[in-house]
């Protein structure tokens, strides 16, 4: 369908059309108007870029993540939905590999992609990560290092080298996207998983949903970010009105465990935009660089301690990934925490444990931080803690959820957050107690928040703000630092729920916390009623 087609099918939408809108986005009108007005943003650019030509439309949600965070790159429990706001691509197919990107935002540059050199270079016949590390990428990439164009040549040239034996088509192409950026929504990843499908489409390819999601993962990773798989999946894999909870293990990726459920109608969750960006530095980057060094070594550290108490062999090589590290299959888990020290020096880490990347993956994490700023002591036992009771606080919470046990769901979302608070309600510094007396309870492993520290003053007073007016729950959503908050509420308190938060974030304390102060229309735009849509496809008349 050309574009003036498509613009007049939006002017007045047939009864067909509306129940396509209503399967992809829900009944609610708001919802679907908003989708509209975006939809006829990127054809109006379409048509004065490239002409009324016919076009293909391919939508990609954002997402979020209500538990299981930190915790997909280690094989957690995850529990995902998708996030109305989207990246739409109109594309229409070229005779040659070319592809030229147009974006509705005038701060997106035209971009041209000529993928001939990369496919003709020997070493992108290779596997992708020692493509991606050669220096002629390494090199282009940091040259504009942050370019929107990266993630575009990651998806195609993800795609095309799935299909390496075939030169695919090209496309002209305008992307637009209503996505804040940088809210932990993952506007990078609906960004990359819409290319690729719009490239599979076009080429007459196809790709099982773990290929797609592993595509698509790949396309970021050739921007330098080494992400996992859970914003993939829930763009991937999410449905209309649907939470999806699943457990994501790279080295052995299988959906056969995922559950899927309806979302309760008596609830909301409110999604709020903090309007802040990553800046820690000095001491708070020391320490949450800590906790991610120590968290990356962890699991590994519990292993050999499992070894230490005569664990089978067999039984500690299946011990490989989070969603394995359950009370039910280690009763005395919290015993076994106890066994590892809560904190070690870099000397006692590398005599008690056998560790041969510990060197390197120090030098990684620690690389940006000032050396008179890197620690000497590594604290062990409250980033394990974290991760084995997010996964399992993820696990459980699906269960609070299908059980009517909202309460529960709730508490379990503010747990979580509590792992990674940094600013008590009081106003104080927090720190969850890992001592060996702390852990020396009959307390679920879930109920106990670890240490992780990926949060900020402003989202811990946003997840206050929200406790405070009655949510059920509230926490952080995707890496943290910055970004996104999420409330739990129910239906009947939404709305002064999303009052409070945005009076909150007219005050003089969000003011001293974020550093600036919000105009109007940002307040009237930072609390948005989720309305999860059906996952990344291309939208058909």
């Amino acid at each position: 369908m050309i574009c003036s087609q498509w613009l007049d099918l939006l002017d007045t939408p047939s009864p067909a059309f509306h129940r396509t809108l209503r399967a992809v986005y829900g009944s609610d009108n708001a919802c679907i108007e908003s989708r509209l007005k975006l939809l006829c943003a990127v054809l109006e650019r379409f048509r004065e870029r490239f002409g009324d030509q016919a076009v293909r439309v391919f939508r990609a949600p954002g997402r979020i993540n209500l538990r299981g965070m930190h915790v997909d790159t280690h094989g957690g429990y995850l529990n995902l939905m998708t996030h109305q706001r989207e990246v739409l691509v109109a594309v229409q197919i070229r005779d040659d590999s070319t592809s030229v990107f147009a974006n509705i935002d005038a701060r997106f540059e035209e971009t041209i992609l000529r993928p001939d050199d990369a496919r003709s270079s020997g070493v992108f016949r290779q596997p992708w990560t020692e493509f991606i590390l050669s220096p002629a990428v390494r090199s282009a990439v940091e040259a504009r290092r942050g370019h929107w164009s990266h993630y575009l040549s990651g998806a195609f040239l993800s795609i095309q080298h799935r299909f390496s034996d075939t030169p695919l088509h090209g496309m002209n192409a305008v992307v637009g996207g209503d996505l804040p950026r940088g809210a932990a929504l993952s506007s990078s990843a609906a960004l990359c998983v819409a290319v690729c499908n719009a490239m599979l489409a076009l080429n007459d390819k196809t790709l099982d949903p773990l290929s797609l999601i592993l595509a698509a993962r790949d396309a970021e990773w050739y921007t330098g970010s080494r992400c996992g798989l859970s914003d993939q999946a829930a763009i991937t894999l999410g449905g209309q009105g649907e939470l999806i909870n699943v457990a994501l293990f790279t080295p052995a990726l299988d959906l056969s465990g995922l559950r899927r459920i309806e979302f309760p109608e008596a609830l909301r969750i409110l999604v709020v935009d903090s309007y802040t960006e990553h800046s820690l530095s000095g001491v708070a980057l020391a320490a949450y660089t800590r906790n991610r060094f120590a968290y990356s070594l962890a699991l590994e550290i519990l292993r050999q301690e499992l070894r230490r108490q005569g664990f089978p062999v067999a039984f500690v090589a299946e011990t490989d990934h989070l969603s394995r590290v359950t009370q039910e299959r280690i009763p005395a888990l919290l015993q076994l925490l106890r066994a590892i020290p809560d904190s070690l020096s870099l000397d006692d880490l590398r005599a008690r444990y056998t560790l041969p990347e510990l060197d390197a993956a120090y030098r990684q994490y620690f690389g940006t931080v000032p050396e008179d700023q890197r620690p000497d002591t590594i604290h062990l036992r409250g980033p394990l803690l974290f991760g084995i009771a997010e996964s399992e606080r993820a696990h459980r919470f699906i269960d609070a959820l299908t059980e009517g046990n909202w309460t529960r769901a709730g508490r379990l979302m503010s747990i979580g957050h509590d792992g990674d608070r940094l600013v008590a309600p009081t106003g104080q510094a927090y720190r969850f107690d890992t001592s060996d007396a702390a852990l020396a309870t009959e307390t679920p492993i879930e109920m106990l928040p670890g240490v992780y520290g990926a949060s900020a003053p402003v989202l811990d007073g946003l997840v206050d703000a929200a406790l405070g007016a009655d949510a059920l729950g509230a926490s952080l959503t995707g890496a943290g630092m910055a970004g996104a908050v999420l409330a739990l509420c129910r239906a009947e308190n939404a709305a002064s729920v999303a009052q409070a938060l945005r009076e909150w974030m007219a005050s003089s304390e969000y003011i001293k916390r974020a550093g600036r102060e919000l105009a109007d229309d940002e307040l009237d735009r930072a609390v948005v009623v989720n309305a999860a849509p059906a996952a990344a496809d291309e939208l058909h008349v």
